[in-house]
C-alpha cells in the first residue's frame, strides 16, 4: 500500500501550498490546512495555545530521539560550553553577514522591495489598458488576461523576496557549521537541500521579472536591474554549493 505522505516533503519546499500539487501528500499541511481561523490570528489565544502544544510534543519527539541515540538532553551545558556556544553562534552570525551571497540577497531584497510596495506602474498600465478597451483597440478578455498575467508577476516576486535570503542564510549556516556527519552516513547535505530551493525560488523570480519587463515598459530600468542581480546570485550560489542542484528533494525530484 502506498504511504499517503512523503518523509520530510515540506523540509525542501518554498512554502506556497495554494499553488503547490502535494499537498495530499503533505503531512504539515495536514496539519496546519485544518487550522481555524482563531488558530491562524497572532492576537488570538487559540494561536498561542496551539503554538504552546505544538512546542511540547516536538520537545517529546526530541527526548525520544535523543535517548534512542544514548544522549542525555537533562545534562546541562557547564558555564564553559555555554560560553562556547555563544561565541560560535556569534561567529557563524557574522559569517554570513558577511558572505557576499548575503549581501548580493540584500541588495536584490532592497532594490524589488522598493518597486513592488508602489505598484503604481501597474496602476497605470489598468488605466492604459481601459482606454484601449473603450477606444476599441482591446478586448475586455485581452485586458483581463494581461492584467491577471501582470499581478501574477507581482505576486511572484513579492513572494519570494524575502525566501531567497531566508534559504541562502540557512544554506551558509549549515556549510560554515560543518555537516561531515551527513557526509559520512550517507545523508544529503541540508545546505544543498537549502540552496537548491533558493535556486529554485531564484529561477521562478527571474522568469516573473521578465514577465513584467514585457507587460510593464515602465518597470524596465528595475526588472533589468533585479534580473541582473539575481543571475548574479544564481552564478555564485551554484559556485559555492556545487552539488545543490543534485539534492534529491523528497517528491519533488522523485
Amino acid at each position: 500500500m502506498k504511504k499517503k505522505f512523503i518523509d520530510g516533503i515540506y523540509n525542501y519546499c518554498d512554502r506556497w501550498c495554494e499553488r503547490c500539487g502535494f499537498t495530499a501528500h503533505c503531512r504539515n499541511f495536514e496539519t496546519t490546512g485544518k487550522l481555524s481561523s482563531e488558530q491562524l490570528d497572532i492576537n488570538n489565544a487559540a494561536f498561542w495555545d496551539l503554538i504552546g502544544t505544538n512546542f511540547k510534543q516536538a520537545i517529546e519527539l526530541l527526548y525520544e530521539e535523543a535517548k534512542k541515540h544514548g544522549i542525555d538532553l537533562n545534562n546541562a551545558m557547564t558555564a564553559e560550553e555555554g560560553t562556547a556556544y555563544e561565541e560560535k553562534q556569534s561567529f557563524l552570525k557574522s559569517a554570513v553577514e558577511d558572505n557576499q551571497l548575503s549581501k548580493l540577497g540584500k541588495q536584490y531584497l532592497k532594490k524589488a522591495m522598493a518597486f513592488t510596495d508602489k505598484s503604481e506602474g501597474l496602476v497605470d498600465k489598468t488605466r492604459e489598458l481601459i482606454d484601449h478597451l473603450h477606444l476599441g483597440i482591446t478586448t475586455e478578455e485581452d485586458v483581463v488576461h494581461t492584467v491577471a498575467g501582470i499581478g501574477d508577476y507581482f505576486e511572484i516576486i513579492q513572494w519570494y523576496l524575502f525566501f531567497i535570503n531566508a534559504k541562502l542564510n540557512r544554506a551558509l549556516h549549515g556549510k560554515l557549521e560543518g555537516e561531515e556527519w551527513q557526509g559520512e552516513n550517507g545523508y544529503q547535505k541540508d545546505s544543498d537541500g537549502s540552496a537548491k530551493i533558493a535556486l529554485v525560488a531564484i529561477d521562478r523570480s527571474m522568469g516573473a521579472w521578465k514577465g513584467l519587463y514585457s507587460s510593464l515598459p515602465s518597470s524596465e530600468d528595475t526588472a533589468l536591474e533585479c534580473l541582473s542581480l539575481l543571475s548574479q546570485l544564481k552564478q555564485k550560489v551554484l559556485v559555492e554549493f556545487p552539488k545543490a542542484m543534485e539534492f534529491k528533494r523528497p517528491g519533488f525530484d522523485d
